[in-house]
């Protein structure tokens, strides 16, 4: 750890007041929601300026065999595209333009079903938890100049971890998602909002799978994690919504979509929260949770 960081850590541990817990605050988090999203271009230019792909294949076969099965899965979308150029009829604009018709009601039955109608979205970012573990840990050191462990036995036990937050999300998204089904089957005439409220729950708990290798990385439990993360709902929904929408663009999306929100998350948490200052004491508790 760098002095100086060392320094400005003990300066706000010895400063700070624990705040027990913030209140809602709708129009904050739309600023997080915005803050993140425009982060994603300048976490771009800091991966490769950082050249955070360093480093990356010292985790071995293993991280090498899940990253070739996420990419046989975003293979489906691929395929999807190519059955439709090689049934296409350049001569006739008429049966091309009905072609690109049936290509996207295909895409989104077949591809956007398969993806994300259950549990796949995370069983994708289970496969490419080592993307986010690497880019994640390789950003924060960059940033503060204490540099974490990340030994194969780290990816191991961050991978476990990934696959508890990721069955924690899917039965979350699952609870949330037959609430507003119960609630707007009894109000019907708003019924229309439905669709909009389910996908941003969705894109909450994808977002919060990401940003919780950020707080991993601090020492907080998974529950201390998903406390935290309450107020950054924010930063977790734009997260979530940006992975989401790359994971749809076949093959490169699915390896593009860990890399740049953990890279864009971490960047946006080290400047909103003070969890890499304060570490557990940022929860604002005077006991550690159990």
């Amino acid at each position: 750890m760098c002095p100086k960081f060392k320094l400005l850590q003990t300066y706000a541990k010895n400063n700070y007041i624990p705040n027990m817990k913030k209140k809602l605050d709708l129009k904050e988090y739309g600023e997080q929601f915005r803050f993140t999203l425009f982060k994603m271009p300048p976490a771009w230019r800091f991966i490769q300026e950082h050249r955070l792909w360093e480093g990356f294949w010292k985790y071995g076969w293993v991280s090498r065999l899940l990253i070739v099965a996420a990419l046989l899965i975003g293979l489906k979308f691929l395929s999807i595209a190519v059955n439709w150029f090689q049934n296409i009829s350049a001569g006739n604009p008429q049966q091309a333009f009905q072609s690109m018709g049936m290509l996207a009601e295909q895409f989104f039955t077949e591809g956007f079903g398969f993806m994300f109608s259950g549990s796949m979205k995370y069983v994708m970012l289970i496969l490419l938890e080592v993307l986010v573990f690497h880019f994640s840990r390789r950003t924060v050191y960059i940033l503060t100049g204490n540099e974490a462990n990340a030994e194969f036995q780290d990816f191991v036990d961050a991978q476990v971890r990934m696959i508890k937050v990721g069955v924690y999300a899917w039965v979350m998204e699952l609870i949330f998602t037959i609430m507003f089904k119960v609630f707007f089957g009894i109000f019907g005439f708003l019924d229309f909002l439905q669709p909009a409220f389910v996908f941003a729950i969705q894109c909450y708990f994808l977002g919060f799978a990401i940003l919780d290798n950020y707080h991993e990385q601090f020492g907080l439990s998974i529950k201390e994690s998903r406390q935290y993360a309450l107020n950054y709902i924010g930063v977790a929904a734009a997260a979530g919504l940006v992975a989401y929408l790359l994971m749809l663009v076949p093959v490169a999306g699915v390896i593009a979509a860990p890399i740049l929100t953990s890279v864009a998350a971490t960047l946006v948490m080290y400047e909103l929260s003070d969890l890499h200052i304060l570490g557990k004491e940022a929860l604002g508790e005077p006991e550690e949770v159990v």
